[in-house]
């Protein structure tokens, strides 16, 4: 490999990474659109490597939305993901963003105990 294409590489991920570490600025774009499209009791929670410190180049931002109900479809399911992205995307969060955001039910956030995690909403 060319230093030539190793200095873009390099360039990449360190762009990425900055990107990465914007992720408070747009955790209130989240709890936005969550409330947007969600009108029943809902909590966000924020865990994983982000909340833990130790994030990386390669890292996302793990994002429990705590329901009352679950669709049991996945497709449903994605349906809802959808819906919180395109908001957050009308409110300035770029689609490729790494919040990987995952439906819960109250019953399953205990899976999260042994995670550090911090409610947002």
């Amino acid at each position: 490999m060319s230093s030539l294409s190793m200095d873009k590489i390099v360039e990449l991920q360190a762009w990425k990474l900055k990107e990465l570490l914007k992720w408070r600025e747009y955790l209130g774009v989240l709890v936005e659109a969550v409330k947007e499209v969600f009108n029943d009791r809902v909590e966000v929670y924020v865990f994983g490597s982000a909340v833990n410190g130790r994030l990386t180049v390669s890292s996302d931002i793990d994002i429990a939305i705590v329901l009352s109900e679950v669709p049991k479809s996945g497709l449903e399911r994605a349906r809802l993901v959808d819906k919180i992205w395109s908001v957050m995307e009308n409110k300035g969060v770029p689609w490729w963003y790494p919040f990987e955001i995952h439906l819960l039910r109250r019953e399953e956030l205990s899976l999260l105990r042994e995670a550090k995690f911090t409610r947002l909403l």
